[in-house]
């Protein structure tokens, strides 16, 4: 395809006026906080390790969100109403430390320590009851003008755009068990001694999180008596 096949622009006007309108000095943005969410989520994985080990040493767990939307479902008639759904998503990041077999006698066995990486993914939606954003950015209304004329299309449209609602993790509780799976006996050496190259891993993770949006208040000014 050619250039002249395709789409362009031909700049013909751009013009801004503006009117200034100064707000008052007790007017301020703030994070309003609308409430806090108690979420769960069981994780189930299997990590396969670059070399057979021996035994685990330790992990290190960090939880990443990468996703939080709060998504609006019905209108707060009663406090109690199911108000949105919370989508998240994210990963679980896992530092596994693990021994080695190198040398292996009667006695006992000796190797070397290393490690492995691995981001363990989640993804899930959780109902949130009780909190209402301030969520008029979805809403939008428009107007065809009448009496227009066949070669021209006419088009007003209003739309109020508000803070996304935002997430913030105060703690986060992790109760996890691995299996290894596959183990496999040592031909010789201590006895009950085996390898294995992949953990099956089972997390409960807890998580407390709050929620805020960015609001416009302003305070009531004071007011000087005698």
């Amino acid at each position: 395809m050619s250039d002249k096949d395709c789409a362009s622009v031909t700049p013909i006007l751009s013009d801004c006026t503006s009117t200034t309108k100064p707000a008052p000095s007790e007017t301020f943005k703030v994070d309003c906080v609308l409430g806090t969410v108690d979420v769960q989520l069981d994780i189930e994985a299997d990590i396969n390790l670059d070399t057979p080990a021996l035994d685990i040493k330790d992990i290190d767990k960090e939880v990443c969100l990468t996703q939080c939307e709060f998504i609006d479902v019905t209108s707060p008639a009663e406090v109690c109403d199911l108000t949105g759904k919370l989508f998240l998503g994210g990963f679980v990041r896992k530092n596994i430390r693990f021994s080695t077999v190198g040398c292996v006698s009667d006695q006992g066995i000796s190797g070397d320590i290393r490690h492995v990486t691995v981001n363990v993914p989640f993804n899930c939606a959780v109902p949130v009851e009780g909190l209402f954003p301030q969520l008029d950015h979805n809403d939008s209304a428009e107007k065809s003008f009448q009496g227009r004329k066949l070669t021209q299309y006419d088009l007003s449209i209003w739309q109020p755009i508000n803070a996304p609602v935002e997430c913030t993790i105060n703690n986060v509780t992790i109760n996890e068990r691995d299996l290894f799976k596959n183990r496999t006996p040592l031909s010789y050496g201590p006895k009950d001694e085996g390898t294995f190259c992949t953990l099956r891993e089972k997390m409960v993770v807890q998580l407390n999180i709050t929620l805020t949006q960015k609001k416009v208040v302003t305070l009531p000014s004071k007011t000087s008596t005698c």
